[in-house]
C-alpha cells in the first residue's frame, strides 16, 4: 500500500515538474510577442528599444528567440523585413562560428 502511494506521489511530482518547465510567464510571453511583431513590421528602432528595455542582447535574441517556429532572423527574412535582417545578420554570423586552417612551415 505504501509503495503504491509513493509511486503515485513520484508520478505526480514528475508530471508537475515537467508542466512547470513548459509554462511561460505573461511578461516573457508579451516580450516575445512584441519582439516578433517588431521584427515582422521591419521596425528596427522599436525592436532595439524592446531588446534594451528587457536587457536582452542582440546576440542572445538571435540565438534564443523563436517566432512561429523560426529563428528571429529567419522570421524577419520570411516577412521581408530587410532593415531588421541587416541589423541582425552580423550576430547570426557570429553564432555560426568560424574555422580557419593555416599551414605552418617550420624554419
Amino acid at each position: 500500500m505504501k509503495a503504491k502511494l509513493i509511486i503515485a506521489a513520484a508520478v505526480l511530482t514528475l508530471s508537475a515538474t515537467a508542466s512547470a518547465q513548459n509554462t511561460m510567464t505573461p511578461l516573457i510571453q508579451s516580450v516575445l510577442i512584441e519582439t516578433c511583431s517588431h521584427a515582422q513590421d521591419d521596425d528596427r528602432l522599436s525592436l532595439n528599444k524592446t531588446l534594451k528595455a528587457n536587457r536582452l542582447s542582440k546576440q542572445r535574441a538571435v540565438d534564443k528567440v523563436v517566432c512561429n517556429g523560426k529563428t528571429l532572423v529567419n522570421f524577419a527574412r520570411s516577412a521581408n523585413a530587410d532593415k531588421v535582417v541587416a541589423m541582425l545578420e552580423p550576430y547570426e554570423q557570429r553564432s555560426k562560428g568560424k574555422v580557419s586552417i593555416s599551414d605552418i612551415v617550420a624554419p
